[in-house]
């Protein structure tokens, strides 16, 4: 059976260029014990940051958004907002404390965020463990926990100690979910999409040049003088050995296109007879009679001659009407009259 994963993100390469917004350079291995750097400060790898943060909350409003993804966003947008707070410079007395208390708790909401949704999606429903277990068996540190721990139950930590441990929180998160990710359509979609996005508008255009060369066919058919009757079947026999560089639906469509937009009743009627000697492969009927028609009847019978191209054969509806047709079992009541006494059983007898 067909199982249908819903993801937030559009495609693969939506995910893949989110990833490569929030990580510029892959981080060092998290098992290096060396204290956590602050990178460099770039300030078009923080807009392409911004961008990614921004992408993120769009996909946790579309919902089922992956756990290590938010919390990724969450790190990395309390780690932007540490560093425009210190770029722009503290201020003051209670300004100052106030921006101090504005960052440790966006750093505190991350980072318990973090450990906390990651330890309880790992939780057994017969059997609770504790945290520290939970960590273990998934490899996270129990430095994480610890502080965790602190930053619910006990004094704050200061926020040297969240800096740092946002870091280290980053370089695990990649190592544990951003590093195994595939990367081989990445290449192919560097410039963001650009690439995909020109190959749609070239298909678009080649389908434009396409429809344009069979117009010019057809209408350099259509609008010849029909007095010359001597090569009228000379011109029939060169027009279908044209058509033949183009299918029959695209021939069909751009002679409806002619009949719509034309106002000259001769060319319509032509245009007509074509189109209806291409579907049915009959002899064209006699000009005298169908200029005795109406014209709308006319763009009604073109309309129709479309949808006949459209339609499903007998055989397909026969087949369609085979697949959804219910066994006989199935098409009766759901339920049934009890036959014979009913005996009430006490609970729990069997």
């Amino acid at each position: 059976m067909v199982q249908y994963v819903f993801t937030p993100w559009r495609d693969r390469q939506e995910l893949l260029r989110v990833r490569r917004q929030l990580y510029p350079r892959p981080p060092p291995p998290s098992n290096d014990n060396s204290p956590a750097a602050p990178a460099p400060v770039d300030a078009a790898e923080n807009a392409e940051k911004h961008r990614a943060i921004a992408r993120v909350l769009m996909w946790t409003h579309r919902g089922g958004c992956p756990h290590m993804v938010e919390s990724t966003a969450l790190l990395m947008a309390a780690i932007l907002q540490d560093g425009a707070t210190g770029a722009r410079g503290r201020g003051r007395g209670s300004s100052a404390a106030a921006e101090d208390y504005a960052v440790l708790a966006a750093y505190l909401t991350a980072f318990t965020r973090f450990v906390t949704g990651l330890l309880d999606s790992h939780q057994e429903k017969q059997r609770k463990l504790s945290m520290y277990g939970v960590a273990k068996t998934i490899g996270l540190p129990a430095a994480f926990v610890e502080l965790r721990h602190q930053a619910t139950h006990e004094p704050l930590p200061s926020l040297a100690q969240l800096r740092s441990a946002a870091r280290k929180a980053l370089v695990w998160i990649w190592d544990y979910y951003w590093k195994n990710l595939s990367e081989d359509d990445e290449g192919l979609h560097r410039d963001d999409g650009s690439k995909e996005q020109r190959g749609e508008e070239s298909a678009e255009e080649e389908g434009e040049e396409t429809e344009k060369a069979c117009r010019e066919v057809l209408m350099g058919y259509l609008q010849a003088d029909e007095a010359d009757s001597e090569n009228a079947a000379g011109r029939k026999d060169e027009l279908m050995r044209a058509l033949t560089k183009w299918d029959q639906g695209t021939v069909l469509r751009v002679l409806a296109s002619i009949g719509d937009t034309t106002r000259d009743n001769g060319l319509l009627l032509r245009s007509l007879r074509l189109s209806r000697g291409i579907l049915t492969s009959a002899p064209a009927e006699d000009e005298s009679g169908l200029e005795m028609r109406d014209i709308n009847s006319l763009k009604h019978e073109m309309e129709e001659s479309r949808e006949a191209v459209r339609q499903p054969t007998e055989e397909d509806t026969a087949m369609a009407e085979d697949a959804v047709q219910e066994p006989e079992e199935a098409q009766g009541p759901a339920w049934s009259r009890y036959e014979g006494t009913w005996v009430p059983k006490p609970i729990g007898v069997v």
